[in-house]
């Protein structure tokens, strides 16, 4: 783990140390001496915060970030050389994003975040530009005099059920300045939670989005939380789904009251999504997902993963797909070309669907129903872009790098548009 702020000294060495091999107390005790020396240090204060998280007390990680965010809205160790003709600010968010600790593939501990955001880490080649990280605090007021001159915004928030707050200050910002070189406006950001999707994708004309609708809960038993099923026009099976979560990690599939009964032992509390089960099979025994990222104006094929599961997600891909040849050949005939893979009506349909959201970048997940017509499970920006599954199917590479240089394309022809700058 490379670390580019050592000023510390020895104690700034050890203080990692502990944290990266998992001495969790003691390194906590070490970060809380880091933060009182160094107040404007975010990568101690973010490492302070994941473990005292991991500690159990998460609220009170999060007004410690909260606090610091609101004093230290721009990372120091951004890439600050560089005039404002060149010169981007990354927005992130802080308002449900969580501090947490992750291993890296030699099982050393490191502080990152979940929830929120995409992140640039793969999506850009090239960073011959100075680059800012802001971040918004949910909720507040951005004053402008805190904001870097630059030529570009990049808005990274991705998820408005858990970044909501920072959407909201965002726009306010954007408004109140009108700055208008950013991608991925708010506003827009703002849409793409799934029951706004819904509604606006439910009349669209050829395609079907699943009917989804959000409810709160405390300290729910079943019968409450089926009653507000049939009150809301649902029946078994239905989708739950946390709302604010990504990667399938909260979706559950109830297709019985035993199993709604499962899900509600103790309580179920916080609020979710009801979304509409379709039992949507490929060739009678798989499932299977599509992915396209839109990036300025063009679709960039990503995934035909095909699974035995319903809940097509990236962390089961090799159970299935892995040494199948025909599954294998599926996907390559989707990444080679995918407007002849779904047809030309649903590439039309889909290129109006990404039109209509305003969005410079985001992703799409989709399959077509047993009448070959476009069925679109989710889309928004908050997909992860990386290299991670070329390892095992190197022939996603070439694909991957295109979605690659197609983002930094975008990026450095926004920085070279007249008049760029805020």
């Amino acid at each position: 783990m490379k670390r580019r702020d050592i000023r510390h000294g020895d104690a700034g060495r050890e203080a990692w140390r502990l944290l990266q091999t998992g001495q969790f107390d003691a390194a906590r005790a070490a970060f809380g001496e880091l933060a009182r020396r160094a107040p404007m240090n975010r990568r101690v204060h973010h490492a302070l915060a994941a473990l005292i998280a991991r500690a159990g007390r998460p609220q009170e990680a999060h007004a410690l970030l909260h606090d610091f965010f609101t004093r230290c809205p721009v990372d120091p160790r951004s890439h600050e050389d560089g005039t404002e003709y060149r010169r981007v600010v990354r927005i992130r968010g802080f308002g449900g994003t969580r501090p947490i600790l992750k291993t890296d593939g030699n099982g050393r501990y490191r502080p990152s975040f979940r929830g929120g955001h995409f992140t640039l880490r793969y999506l850009l080649a090239r960073r011959d530009f100075a680059m800012v990280t802001y971040t918004v605090v949910a909720g507040s007021r951005i004053d402008p005099a805190t904001m870097p001159r630059h030529a570009l915004l990049i808005n990274s928030i991705a998820d408005p059920d858990s970044e909501g707050g920072s959407l909201k200050s965002l726009e306010g910002y954007l408004t109140g300045t009108g700055a208008r070189n950013v991608i991925n406006r708010p506003e827009n950001v703002w849409q793409t939670a799934r029951d706004r999707n819904y509604q606006r994708l439910r009349d669209f004309r050829d395609l079907t989005f699943p009917r989804t609708v959000r409810g709160r809960f405390e300290n729910a038993g079943p019968e409450e939380v089926e009653a507000w099923l049939r009150r809301e026009g649902f029946a078994l099976p239905v989708i739950l789904r946390r709302s604010g979560t990504q990667t399938g990690r909260t979706t559950r599939l109830i297709e019985t009251r035993e199993a709604l009964r499962a899900l509600c032992k103790g309580g179920l509390s916080g609020e979710f999504y009801a979304i509409a089960f379709h039992n949507l099979r490929w060739r009678g025994s798989h499932y299977r997902k599509l992915r396209l990222f839109w990036i300025d104006g063009a679709f960039h094929p990503v995934v035909c993963h095909i699974d035995r599961v319903w809940n097509v997600h990236g962390g089961n891909r090799k159970t299935e797909m892995l040494g199948n040849r025909e599954l294998m050949n599926e996907e390559m005939r989707f990444l080679d070309n995918w407007p002849d893979y779904v047809g030309a009506r649903n590439a039309d349909t889909l290129h109006r669907v990404a039109e209509a959201t305003g969005l410079e970048f985001f992703g799409v997940d989709f399959d077509l129903d047993e009448d070959g017509r476009l069925f679109v499970f989710e889309l928004n920006p908050a997909m992860r872009h990386s290299f991670d599954h070329a390892r095992a199917f190197p022939y996603k590479r070439p694909h991957d790098e295109a979605v690659t240089e197609a983002f930094t394309r975008m990026v450095e022809s926004r920085l070279a548009r007249p008049g760029a700058g805020g």
